[in-house]
């Protein structure tokens, strides 16, 4: 659940720099995050990039790498929690047949 919670916030902060239009470094914006780790963690990325005076901009190429990136650990996550319940399902069969 607090996964939702993440994604909610990732999606707030970049919705405050689309509304700000901060997306090119003539227009970037101080910044002060609610959740400073995801920012932290976008900003670790290069999804939100500081011009070293505290000022920040939204960089559209990036996030989108950084969305696809989450988006394939999670697909990773999910074929392998289903490889692994579907070994203990045969598993289980199979001492069953016995």
């Amino acid at each position: 659940m607090w996964r939702l919670g993440l994604g909610r916030s990732r999606r707030r902060i970049v919705n405050d720099f689309v509304a700000a239009k901060a997306t090119t470094a003539a227009r970037a914006i101080a910044y002060e995050a609610a959740d400073q780790r995801t920012f932290r963690r976008l900003c670790g990325y290069g999804a939100i990039v500081d011009d070293g005076a505290g000022r920040y901009h939204l960089d559209a190429g990036r996030l989108g790498a950084f969305r696809g990136a989450v988006r394939r650990r999670a697909a990773a996550i999910a074929a392998t929690s289903g490889v692994v319940a579907s070994a203990a399902a045969a598993a289980t069969v199979f001492a069953l047949a016995e």
